[in-house]
C-alpha cells in the first residue's frame, strides 16, 4: 500500500506562510473565510462530453487541480501533488422552473456548498457543478478554496478550460502554451537574491514606529466568527471622472485608491503615518510564463502612507506610485520574511486592513462556441477591515469588517468617508491633506472610544508559568497578542488568537526552543500548558518550585521580589499593576508552601536555589532584587553568589532593618517602651488595641493554629516559624558588594530609620541611597501608598 500511495504521487511541497495561514483558520474557524464559490454563465452549445473532456484536459495540464493539503500525524503540513485526478461534473435540471424558484435554488446551492466545505485531503478543487437554466444558458458553480488557488489563477483555469472546450467541439487538438511547474518556479524563487529586497524593505519601513491596528478594539462580545459587508457602487459618471483624474496625473486607478486607502486610515486614526496590506498577484518576476501558472502566488505587501498635509496630491501619488513599481520586483516576499529583514519588535502586525484592487486578467469569453459572462469568485480575507474594489464601467467597493472589531457607527464612517474623499480628490476641490481633513468629518465616539483600550480576550483565572517553557511561550503570545498576563491555560482562539499571528508565534516558539512545530499543533494543543508539555521530556519539562512570573514581558531587566516572613508573594500583585509595563516580575516564594517540597534548613542553600532559577529567566545581569522584611539577608546572599559570576545586583530595600535581633538590643527596647508611652498618651485605645493584637498574632495564634487550624493553615504557620529560625539562625558573614537602595517610612520613633540606616551601611561595600516614601511597613504594598514605592523602584532600574 506503501509503494502504490507513493507511486501515486508526483511531488511534495511545504505551505507558503499564506498557505499556513489558512490552513490554520480553516481548521479553526466554523467561518471559512478561504472557501469560495466561483461562478459563471455558459450561453451557446453545451455539450456534457466536450465539458468532460475538457475538465481531464486541464487537470492533466495545472497541476493545482490535482494538489491535496495533509497535517495529521505530520511534522509540518504538505502540499501533495498527485500523478492523477478527476474533476467530478454533477449536472443538475432547472429548465423548467420558474425565475424565481431558479435565483432561490441557486443561493441555496451556493450555500449548500458553503456548509459542506473544502475537502482539503481529498481535494478541493475538484468538482463542478452545471446547472441548466434555459436550452441555451446553463450556470457553472466551482467551489474551491483559496489555500490552493487565488483569484488570478481562477481565471486562469476558466480561460483554459472554455478554450479547450472550443477546440474540442471545433473537433480539433487543443493547442495551449507549455506550462512551467511548480518545482521550477520554487527553485527560481529560492534562488533570488536577498540583499536587494532587505535593503529596499528597510529603506521603506525606516522609523515606522507604531501600528494603528483596528483589532484593538473590542465592540462586541461575538463568540462566533461574523462578518458584515456593506457595497457601493460609483456609477459610470464618477468612474470616468477617476479614470480622467488619474490620466492627467500619470497615475494608475490602483495607485490613487491605494493612496486613498491611506488617507482615510490616516483620518480615522488621527496620524499622518499609517500603514495597510494590499493584496499583489505575486506574478511579476522574470520567472518564464509565470503569468500562466495557476496556484496561490497571491501575496499581501504592506504600503506606507507618510502624510505631508501641505504636499500637492499629484506629487504625492507618483511618490506613491513610484514605490508601487519598485514593490513589484518583491511580490513574492512573505510577510514572515519581510518583518524578519525591518526586525520589526512591536507587540503586533504591521497592519491588520487589506486593501484588494481586482485587476485580474479576464476570463470571460465572447468569441468562443460557449460565451462565458458574469464570472464572479469573490474574496476572502481574515483581517478585521478588507475593501476589494471592482473597477469596470461601474466601480463596485465592497467593505467586509469583523463585528468584533468593527462597529457599524465605524462601517458607516469609513464608506462616507471613501465616497467623500474620492469626489473631492478627482474634481480637484481638494489639493493636499490639510484640506481634505477639514472637508472630512472626524469618526463619532462611539467608533473610537476603544482605540486606546484593549480588547477584551476570554481568560481563564489566570495560572502563572510553572517552568522555563511555559515562560517563553507564555513571553510570546503576550507579546504578539499585545495581552497582559495570559494564564498557562488560555485557549489561543478564545482570547482573540488569528491565524496569521499564529504562524508568526510558532516561528519564533520554534527558534527560541529549537523545535520543529507544525502551526497546526495549535489546534491540538492550543494552550500554553498543553504546547508545553507536547514540547518537554518529563526530565527538561520540571516545574519552578520557587519562581513565580507576575508579569513575564517587558524589554527591561526583570525585577525579582523575594517573600516576606510568611513565605508567600500574592501581596506583590498591586506594585505589578502600577510599575512600568516593560518591566518585567517574578517572585520568589517560599518551599513547602504547596505542602510538597522540603523547606529550606539555611538562608545560604535557599539563595542558591533562588539564584538557580532566577538565572533560568534571566542568565546575565546586572539583576534588579526586591527584598521586604525578613528577606534581605537572602537577598545579600544571592547578590553574592551572582558576584562570584562577575554578575552586579541592583539591592532594593523595602523598609527592612539588617538583623531582626537587632530590636533585641538594650538600646532598641528602650525605644521601643518610649515609643508605646508616646502612643499611649496620644491614643490609648488604639495604642492598647495595637498591644493585644501584636501579642496575639505573635504568641497565641501559632499555638491556636498547631491544635486546631486546617493541614493547610498549618503548614503556612510551619513554613514561617521555619524562616524566623533560620532567620535568627544566619551569621552575617558576608557583605553586599553593590550598592543599595532603602525605601523607608516616615516613623513615629524619629530614633529609628538612622538605625536602619546604619545597619545597612555596615554591611554594604557600595552605597546606601535612602529615599522615603508614604504610608507604613504594612501598607506599602497598598494603593495609594504603592503609586509612591513604584516609582522609586522604578528610578532605581532606569538608573536616574
Amino acid at each position: 500500500m506503501a509503494d502504490k500511495a507513493k507511486s501515486s504521487v508526483e511531488a511534495i511541497f511545504p505551505l507558503s506562510y499564506m498557505q499556513q495561514g489558512l490552513l490554520l483558520h480553516h481548521l479553526s474557524s466554523k467561518l471559512d473565510q478561504g472557501f469560495l464559490n466561483t461562478e459563471c454563465t455558459l450561453t451557446g452549445d453545451f455539450k456534457l462530453s466536450f465539458f468532460k473532456e475538457s475538465c481531464a484536459f486541464i487537470t492533466k495540464r495545472h497541476e493545482v487541480l490535482r494538489s491535496t493539503i495533509h497535517w495529521k500525524n505530520l511534522e509540518k503540513p504538505l502540499h501533495v501533488i498527485h500523478k492523477t485526478k478527476t474533476i467530478e461534473v454533477e449536472c443538475l435540471d432547472w429548465f423548467n422552473l420558474s425565475e424565481i424558484e431558479k435565483n432561490a435554488n441557486w443561493e441555496q446551492l451556493k450555500k449548500t456548498q458553503l456548509e459542506i466545505g473544502a475537502q482539503l485531503e481529498s481535494g478541493a478543487l475538484l468538482k463542478i457543478i452545471v446547472v441548466q437554466f434555459s436550452k441555451n444558458q446553463n450556470k457553472i458553480l466551482w467551489p474551491m478554496h483559496h489555500i490552493l488557488l487565488d483569484g488570478w489563477s481562477g481565471g486562469i483555469i476558466l480561460k483554459d478550460l472554455f478554450t479547450v472546450y472550443d477546440y474540442l467541439y471545433k473537433g480539433e487538438t487543443p493547442q495551449l502554451v507549455t506550462l512551467p511547474n511548480y518545482k521550477a518556479y520554487l527553485k527560481w524563487k529560492n534562488g533570488l537574491p536577498e540583499e536587494k529586497v532587505k535593503t529596499f524593505w528597510a529603506n521603506y519601513l525606516h522609523n515606522f514606529k507604531l501600528a494603528k491596528l483596528f483589532s484593538i478594539q473590542s465592540v462586541s462580545n461575538h463568540e462566533v466568527d461574523e462578518t458584515i459587508d456593506n457595497s457601493f457602487d460609483l456609477p459610470e459618471q464618477e468612474t470616468n471622472q477617476i479614470k480622467s483624474y488619474c490620466k492627467r496625473n500619470k497615475i494608475t486607478i490602483n495607485t490613487l485608491m491605494q493612496c486613498i486607502w491611506s488617507l482615510v486610515i490616516a483620518k480615522y486614526f488621527n496620524t499622518p503615518d499609517v500603514i495597510h496590506g494590499s493584496t499583489v498577484s505575486g506574478r511579476s518576476g522574470d520567472f518564464p510564463n509565470i503569468d500562466l501558472l495557476a496556484g496561490m502566488f497571491m501575496n499581501v505587501q504592506p504600503v506606507r502612507g507618510e502624510i505631508d498635509e501641505n504636499l500637492n496630491f499629484s506629487n504625492w501619488f507618483q511618490k506613491m506610485q513610484k514605490f508601487h513599481f519598485e514593490a513589484r520586483n518583491f511580490e513574492y516576499l512573505n510577510l514572515d520574511k519581510l518583518y524578519s529583514y525591518i526586525n520589526w519588535s512591536e507587540n503586533s502586525a504591521l497592519f491588520d486592513s487589506l486593501l484588494v484592487f481586482e485587476n485580474y486578467p479576464p476570463a470571460e469569453a465572447q468569441d468562443k462556441v460557449l460565451k462565458v459572462s458574469n464570472v464572479k469568485s469573490g474574496f476572502t480575507s481574515t483581517y478585521p477591515v478588507t475593501l476589494a474594489i471592482l473597477p469596470g464601467v461601474v466601480t463596485n467597493f465592497v467593505l467586509t469588517t469583523d463585528a468584533k472589531h468593527v462597529d457599524s457607527d465605524t462601517s458607516n464612517w469609513i464608506i462616507e468617508a471613501l465616497k467623500s474623499s474620492i469626489a473631492l480628490i478627482t474634481s480637484e476641490e481638494v489639493i493636499n491633506y490639510k484640506e481634505l481633513s477639514k472637508e472630512i468629518p472626524s469618526p463619532k465616539v462611539s467608533a473610537t472610544k476603544n482605540i486606546k483600550g484593549t480588547n477584551t480576550p476570554k481568560l481563564t483565572a489566570y495560572e502563572a508559568p510553572n517552568n522555563k517553557t511555559e515562560l517563553i511561550i507564555t513571553q510570546i503570545w503576550e507579546n504578539i497578542l499585545g495581552i497582559n498576563q495570559i494564564g498557562v491555560n488560555d485557549n489561543y482562539f478564545e482570547i482573540g488568537g488569528k491565524s496569521l499571528l499564529a504562524i508568526k508565534i510558532f516561528s519564533l516558539i520554534n527558534n527560541k526552543l529549537k523545535t520543529k512545530l507544525p502551526v497546526t499543533a495549535l489546534l491540538e494543543y492550543p494552550t500554553i500548558s498543553k504546547l508545553s508539555n507536547h514540547i518537554l521530556s518529563d526530565e527538561n519539562g520540571k516545574s519552578w518550585e520557587y519562581l513565580v512570573p507576575i508579569r513575564s514581558t517587558g524589554e527591561n531587566n526583570p525585577l525579582f521580589c523575594i517573600h516576606g516572613g510568611g513565605g508567600y508573594v500574592i501581596f506583590f500583585n498591586p506594585l505589578v499593576k502600577i510599575l512600568n509595563k516593560n518591566i518585567p516580575v517574578y517572585a520568589l516564594q517560599a518551599a513547602g508552601l504547596n505542602g510538597k517540597e522540603k523547606i529550606h534548613d539555611s538562608i545560604t542553600n535557599m539563595a542558591i536555589d533562588y539564584a538557580k532559577e532566577i538565572k533560568e529567566v534571566q542568565p546575565k545581569g546586572p539583576y534588579n532584587l526586591l527584598t521586604y522584611c525578613f528577606s534581605p539577608a537572602v537577598g545579600i546572599e544571592i547578590a553574592n553568589i551572582f558576584k562570584t559570576e562577575g554578575e552586579e545586583t541592583n539591592l532594593i530595600v523595602i523598609d527592612s532593618i539588617i538583623k531582626q535581633e537587632d530590636f533585641t538590643s538594650p538600646e532598641r527596647i528602650i525605644m521601643r517602651i518610649n515609643g508605646l508611652i508616646n502612643r499611649l498618651i496620644k491614643n490609648p485605645f488604639s495604642a492598647l488595641k495595637l498591644l493585644i493584637v501584636n501579642n496575639y498574632l505573635r504568641f497565641i495564634e501559632p499555638t491556636i493554629i498547631r491544635f486546631f487550624a486546617s493541614k493547610s493553615k498549618r503548614n503556612l504557620e510551619k513554613i514561617t516559624h521555619n524562616l524566623v529560625k533560620i532567620y535568627v539562625n544566619y551569621g552575617w558573614n558576608k557583605k553586599h558588594t553593590d550598592d543599595v537602595l532603602l525605601i523607608l517610612t516616615e516613623k513615629a520613633d524619629k530614633k529609628l530609620n538612622p538605625i536602619y540606616i546604619e545597619s545597612w551601611k555596615g554591611i554594604t561595600n557600595g552605597d546606601v541611597k535612602v529615599v522615603y516614601t508614604t504610608g507604613k511597613h504594612h501598607q506599602l504594598f497598598e494603593a495609594p501608598h504603592v503609586a509612591s514605592v513604584a516609582k522609586h523602584i522604578e528610578k532605581s532600574i532606569y538608573n536616574i
